[in-house]
């Protein structure tokens, strides 16, 4: 009966990867998001250009832009629950500075002013209010 040879995998040089997930493009996680009954589709549909706006260009020319186009970091106190399933298991996501990602669904916060609360972790923009 022969025996079968199974092949193992070494690191190449016995090295880690440091740097395995460095996106060039912001990315969008709905994981966490609250729902709002009042949020009608029409903004639904503005949400979607918004993101597909902000996703299509690189990060660095993303975050030169000004507040109301981009994306700015804030210190705000936000008085909704965040889920709790977001803390569980990751140390890095303490909200000890109380920071927060906000993007304007509309630019010019016409017809509506409304904005999107997150927070950008490794560019990754987990939404939590709209």
């Amino acid at each position: 009966m022969a025996t079968k040879r199974v092949k193992t995998h070494s690191l190449i040089n016995n090295k880690f990867c440091t740097n395995c997930f460095n996106p060039t493009h912001i990315k969008f996680n709905f994981s966490f998001i609250t729902y709002d009954d009042n949020f009608l589709e029409e903004y639904q549909v503005q949400l979607l250009k918004r993101i597909r706006e902000l996703s299509s260009v690189p990060y660095l020319e993303m975050i030169s832009w000004s507040k109301n186009i981009g994306i700015e970091i804030e210190k705000i106190n936000i008085k909704k629950d965040i889920s709790n399933d977001f803390f569980l298991g990751n140390s890095h996501r303490d909200f000890d500075d109380k920071k927060f990602a906000i993007f304007r669904l509309y630019t010019n916060n016409n017809p509506i002013v409304a904005r999107v609360i997150g927070r950008l972790i490794n560019k990754v923009f987990y939404i939590f209010f709209y």
